[in-house]
């Protein structure tokens, strides 16, 4: 309904109370033609959404609203507490009722830290969505991310595997944050860069907006770019190449190497995601 309402403010649609049903029908028409999906809750396909949580009290209940919030509807949730040493399964446990309400199924598991690689695969083995995405619990989504990426893999053909969208920087406040190319570290508007991508590919003569170039197995080789927070991926994939390395602290690479090599990335360029730099992360 949201997107239809967007749709009829850009054709200035006048939605007059004994004309509501053609006015209705000219819009999802009007949606149609611009590739947003529409169908119902049970028509769209679904999505396996995953909060991996560690020593985030901060910030792990802004994630979650995060995801309650999403256009989208069709979303199954699962977190994962790795171990977490603070009170973030207090926080946690505090949204469950309201995520049994929001979502088509979800899980909470507590449990002794395992690491990121390992809590992949368990995810990976629990999900029933035909798309996957990850969140970590100090970082947020904008509410249009699952439905922007999703729409994207939908009207691609089978040679696609993944959709990124962009990051934007943020402290510890959720305030934008600028990055200095050159130290990393925070600096002006003018002087530095606040999307993951221009920031990653920043002197790497990496074309991130040439279809042809985002996301091909050279770039990637040459060292990882892509924004973990900022994808939706096909699950069967995932299985198909082959699960994360149990202990590999460079996960996300590893997997964008494998499917890299057979399938291609797609990309829109718009910011989907929200990345927090803060003391305990630094430049995930």
């Amino acid at each position: 309904i949201e997107q239809i309402i967007k749709v009829a403010k850009m054709k200035q649609t006048s939605l007059l109370v004994n004309d509501l049903k053609g006015a209705v029908k000219s819009v999802i028409g009007s949606c149609g033609a611009m590739g947003v999906l529409v169908e119902s809750k049970e028509e769209l396909p679904l999505v396996s959404l995953f909060i991996p949580a560690f020593n985030h009290e901060k910030y792990v209940a802004e994630c979650i609203e995060s995801v309650i919030n999403q256009e989208y509807q069709n979303i199954e949730l699962i977190i994962i507490n790795d171990g977490s040493k603070d009170s973030t399964h207090d926080v946690i446990i505090n949204y469950e009722q309201k995520c049994r309400g929001r979502f088509v199924n979800f899980e909470y598991r507590n449990r002794e830290n395992m690491g990121l690689s390992a809590t992949l695969n368990e995810m990976v083995a629990w999900s029933q969505g035909k798309y996957f995405t990850v969140v970590a619990s100090d970082d947020a989504m904008l509410p249009n991310k699952i439905s922007l990426l999703v729409n994207k893999l939908e009207s691609l053909d089978n040679s696609y595997a993944v959709a990124f969208g962009n990051a934007t920087f943020i402290d510890k406040e959720g305030k934008e944050l600028y990055l200095n190319v050159n130290t990393g570290e925070s600096t002006t508007k003018e002087a530095g860069f606040n999307l993951f991508l221009d920031y990653y590919t920043y002197g790497r003569n990496i074309e991130y907006k040439n279809e042809k170039v985002f996301g091909s197995y050279e770039t990637i080789l040459a060292g990882n770019y892509l924004p973990a927070m900022s994808y939706i991926m096909k699950l069967e994939i995932i299985k198909n190449v082959g699960t994360w390395t149990n202990g590999n602290t460079i996960e996300d690479w590893e997997m964008w190497l494998k499917i890299s090599k057979d399938y291609k990335f797609a990309y829109v360029d718009e910011s989907v995601a929200l990345y927090r730099l803060h003391e305990n992360n630094a430049h995930k």
